[in-house]
């Protein structure tokens, strides 16, 4: 006798932790295959239909004869024959993801599963009725042979090697990295439309319309993942004062940190120090691993204080590492520029015009790296002294150069629309070749020079220039005028700007840090005014020309901004409470006489999630008016230790979003380097630490969030893509009545992630007053792929 009767499922999916609403797809009629459908029907043109051979009586609670071994309908519980609906959304229990399930439990006579207990597509079949040669009978119905290969849907059989993916026979990508942040050996990263694959450790493209995600609760809680305390072949030279550098330099998938260090921190930053390469991974136990730094000796020094660049300059997939030099012209030390390859070793002739070296205006400025003319081959620039790829002066200009009292530091956009790139600085700006951009006149040639960083605030189609000045800020227009009507006004000199939309609400916001604070400002999109929104106290009173950065590192459309001062690290809300401040979500002791560094945001381990890199120097050794901020610290806050290197933090609990595995120059912008891993750039040119042909073309003003935006990095796609499991068809065999009742269920991720084998099912059955009885627990045996199911019994 058959009848219908309810149990609790409760399906356990290990360490996924999913909160998938299936009302779009399981409570649908739609469907895209039979297996998708609920007990009883069969998937026709779309939609789910009752069978026409259904032997079940869906209308209520009537019991339909089956066999000899009839169950009396009085003995069936009234309360267990309602009908209950199949998908429900998954709850969170104890950090395991539970589904909570009911269905009609149909009963048999034997144990074999009849042609009414399930809806699919291919022919019926029993022990009585078999299937034909080259054939099985699972659940009911036939279904090919695959042997050892896996199978999509009933009679697909998948070639060697090929998995069973969204109902589709395909090759698995490359191979990928776990989630374990100290994995060595480490491959390389997905391909840009694809997503690793945890239970496969292989990359698969990226669901289509993937609505199932799991974003975890928000819980920012950094941890230290190693510290390098200063070169193993110099150990000498372990202050960092300079903005790293990330990017792939050797091939290996795993992104490096380039820095320089010194031993010592002089009266001028123009001599003494080196440069290290390291990996982001560490040595996979807790420490850093030190791939390279060059050696310490006449002729190879670099300036120290000036943040490297790194990129592929002629898009042959050679990364060439440009740092500030130290050049003797005539008897005096001037700074100029050098270049690395990727193993550390100095490029004869770079930065010098035919063999003779180019004094540039380093001091604690930056170098970066664009296609100005967009010919394929990338220009480096410092200020206005412009290189090709090769290191060889193309040309160079004396006015301005981006706050030149410090050093150059100028950025690159398309100002005009041409889809040729201008070099701004902070009161001038210059064509590709060297004829200036801006008409004489205009405001911005009229007022100091100053730090500049470049987005659309009006999203007008038109970029806006802002420049931090001598403690002031003001926006330009792309034609050099004045876009605000006001200025906003900071203790301090001022650092180079941040850009980002902080608060949400569409438009891009600006960050700056001064000598005792690290304020945010609002931009009127339609009056074009400056207003604050937020400000945070800070100490630095050194140089107060420090920079930060942006990173929503939980995902939650909430921004973080990234600091540092003379003493600490410290990650701040970024939309601020609403008065005026903010709130500090993380603090660390970090020790600094401060240049223009800030800390930066990648994945530099490879293992999908964001990182991030800070440095700091003790001051020790110095003969400067810095000095005294060696000592500043530990006096002020007591117990306070200093520290010295490069430190990488990430996320106690691994739930940092997805990032870019680069961060490659001061002025970084998404836009300005491909990853290898997104869509930022072209498919024929999107390698990582490439330079973009056109930047124009996918920096279209305005672009949206969080492309609009300077000094941020972005989240990956596919961040929370999670599993659905969901059990199907719950069935029992009474054969053995009363002494063995076996129960089948079908498990099927309905997800945009796969799930691996061995994931524990859990069956309970509920009694009257509502309590749960686990009967038992049964694993998978097969990886679950999106679209992927398999039956699991309970004996």
């Amino acid at each position: 006798m058959r009848y219908a009767a309810r149990l609790l499922l409760l399906l356990c999916v290990g360490s996924f932790a999913v909160a998938c609403d299936d009302s779009t797809s399981s409570n649908s009629d739609e469907c895209s295959a039979s297996k998708l459908c609920e007990a009883g029907k069969s998937c026709v043109d779309g939609h789910c239909v009752v069978e026409e051979h259904d032997v079940v009586d869906t209308s209520g609670d009537t019991l339909v004869p089956d066999t000899a071994n009839d169950v009396p309908a009085d003995t069936v519980p009234t309360d267990l024959t309602e009908d209950i609906p199949l998908d429900q959304p998954l709850d969170l229990i104890e950090d395991t993801s539970i589904t909570e399930v009911s269905d009609s439990l149909g009963a048999d006579t034997d144990a074999d599963t009849d042609a009414a207990d399930v809806s699919s597509t291919g022919d019926r079949c029993s022990n009585a009725f078999p299937c034909p040669s080259g054939w099985v009978c699972e659940e009911g119905l036939c279904a090919v042979d695959c042997g050892a290969n896996a199978r999509c849907l009933a009679d697909t059989c998948c070639g060697t090697g090929e998995v069973c993916y969204l109902d589709a026979c395909i090759t698995p990508g490359l191979a990928c990295t776990n989630s374990n942040p100290l994995a060595c050996g480490a491959t390389a990263p997905c391909p840009v439309g694809e997503q690793c694959d945890p239970s496969l450790a292989h990359c698969l493209p990226l669901p289509p319309n993937a609505s199932c995600e799991f974003v975890p609760q928000s819980n920012f809680d950094p941890e230290l993942l190693w510290h390098w305390t200063g070169s193993s072949q110099y150990p000498a030279y372990k202050h960092s004062i300079a903005t790293p550098a990330v990017a792939d330099i050797n091939g290996d998938g795993v992104s490096d940190i380039i820095v320089p260090a010194v031993n010592v921190i002089p009266g001028t930053p123009t001599v003494g120090g080196i440069l290290c390469a390291l990996s982001g991974a560490g040595d996979c136990n807790g420490g850093p691993q030190e791939l390279w730094c060059t050696e310490p000796v006449a002729g190879n020094f670099i300036n120290w204080v000036v943040s490297p660049a790194v990129a592929d300059l002629k898009g042959n997939g050679t990364l060439t590492v440009i740092a500030g030099d130290t050049i003797n012209l005539g008897g005096q030390l001037v700074g100029g520029l050098a270049g690395y390859t990727a193993d550390g070793t100095r490029i004869p002739g770079f930065g010098t015009d035919n063999g003779t070296p180019v004094p540039v205006r380093v001091y604690v400025g930056a170098p970066a790296v664009a296609d100005l003319d967009g010919d394929g081959s990338a220009e480096v620039f410092f200020g206005f002294t412009v290189f090709d790829s090769d290191g060889q002066l193309l040309w160079q200009r004396t006015s301005g150069g981006g706050n030149s009292n410090f050093g150059d530091m100028t950025v690159a956009v398309d100002l005009d629309g041409d889809g040729d790139l201008e070099i701004v600085g902070g009161n001038m700006a210059y064509h590709h070749d060297g004829t200036e951009a801006w008409a004489p006149g205009v405001a911005a040639r009229t007022l100091p020079d100053g730090w500049p960083a470049v987005a659309d605030f009006d999203l007008d189609g038109s970029p806006e220039v802002v420049v931090v000045a001598s403690s002031i800020v003001r926006v330009f227009t792309a034609a050099g005028e004045l876009f605000s009507p006001n200025t906003m006004t900071i203790a301090g000199r001022g650092g180079p700007p941040t850009i980002a939309d902080m608060n949400g609400d569409g438009v891009p916001d600006i960050a700056v840090a001064g000598s005792d604070s690290l304020s945010v400002f609002e931009v009127d999109p339609l009056a074009h005014t400056l207003s604050l929104l937020w400000t945070a106290a800070s100490n630095d009173f050194s140089s107060n020309i420090t920079g930060s950065s942006v990173f929503d590192f939980d995902g939650d459309g909430r921004a973080e901004v990234l600091y540092g001062d003379e003493c600490f690290a410290r990650v701040y809300d970024g939309p601020g409470d609403g008065v005026g401040g903010t709130t500090v979500r993380f603090e660390v002791p970090n020790t600094s006489c401060t240049g223009t560094e800030y800390p930066v945001v990648a994945d530099v381990t490879g293992d999908g999630k964001a990182e991030f890199i800070v440095i700091s120097n003790n001051a020790e050794g110095m003969n400067t008016a810095c000095s005294p901020y060696a000592t500043a610290c530990a006096t002020r806050f007591p117990g306070y230790v200093p520290t010295n290197g490069v430190k990488v933090y990430r996320d106690r609990n691994d739930n940092w979003v997805a990032t870019r595995a680069i961060w490659n120059q001061h002025s970084y912008h998404v836009t300005n380097v491909c990853d290898g891993r997104d869509a930022v750039c072209t498919a024929a040119e999107n390698r990582h630490a490439a330079i973009p042909r056109d930047e124009k073309a996918t920096n279209v003003w305005p672009v949206g969030a969080p492309l609009n935006s300077y000094r941020v990095n972005v989240q990956a796609e596919g961040t929370f893509n999670a599993p659905d499991l969901l059990p199907r068809s719950l069935r029992a065999a009474l054969a053995g009545c009363p002494s063995a009742l076996t129960l089948r269920v079908n498990v099927t991720n309905l997800g945009a992630l796969g799930v691996p084998a061995n994931t524990p099912v859990s069956f309970y059955h509920v009694d009257e007053s509502a309590v749960r009885h686990l009967l038992g627990v049964v694993e998978t045996v097969q990886v679950l792929l999106p679209g992927a199911s398999e039956v699991v019994s309970l004996e």
